[in-house]
């Protein structure tokens, strides 16, 4: 079946939100610099920044929490950069995102399917630009359903009036995103840019690329 439509996962596919991770942090300790100046900033990052699962960490709201100080004014600053308050700057697109969007918006009916807040994942779509080329934007809160669920993918595709054999959906999790568009009959594309492993992962994805600018071949294979 002829392709129509392409979603895209935002975070960490569209966007290098990972990668903002230590500037997101030490700007978040930054604001405990007055209130609390026996806590070293450097220190902070290390433990926020500590790996605790496959691509996650520790994060700034749970060490933010252990201190004791999720509650003060200090603390809700510093949860609020982690969470981009006031720091959208450090989001970037992926290199060859926008080119490559560009690109296929020539073909295709292109969207957003993303896990998240509205107002922040929203911030983020305005932030990298995305409408004139990526209409459709599809939140989990906005509509009640969480990738893997595919209620949420067969939600984005009543938007674009595609079926899903003719839509494909581009993500960087197995779990979560590979996963929910093969639920909802969708063929899925796994930007595995940051070096993953399929093993014995039972989410099988029907392509795979590691360049975003390898992804109009990688269509077109796939109809």
């Amino acid at each position: 079946m002829l392709v129509r439509a392409v979603f895209f996962d935002l975070d960490d596919t569209l966007c290098n939100t990972t990668g903002s991770r230590p500037q997101r942090a030490r700007k978040a300790f930054k604001c405990f610099s007055t209130e609390h100046a026996h806590l070293n900033v450097d220190s902070l990052v290390a433990q926020a920044l500590e790996v605790t699962g496959e691509r996650v960490v520790r994060g700034v709201p749970a060490l933010i929490e252990e201190l004791g100080l999720a509650d003060t004014p200090a603390g809700k600053q510093a949860i609020d950069s982690w969470f981009f308050g006031g720091c959208l700057d450090l989001l970037e697109p992926h290199p060859e995102v926008t080119e490559t969007l560009k690109l296929l918006a020539k073909d295709y009916v292109l969207g957003v399917i993303t896990n998240g807040q509205e107002e922040l994942q929203l911030a983020k779509y305005a932030h990298l630009v995305l409408e004139e080329h990526v209409p459709h934007v599809i939140i989990s809160a906005a509509v009640g359903y969480e990738k893997p669920d595919p209620r949420i993918f067969r939600h984005a595709l009543s938007l674009a009036a595609v079926e899903p054999g003719e839509a494909v959906f581009v993500g960087d999790r197995l779990d979560v995103d590979i996963a929910g568009a093969k639920a909802a009959g969708m063929k899925a594309v796994w930007f595995n840019h940051w070096g993953g492993q399929l093993d014995d992962s039972p989410h099988l994805p029907d392509a795979t690329i590691e360049r975003f600018s390898d992804l109009p071949a990688a269509l077109k294979v796939l109809g």
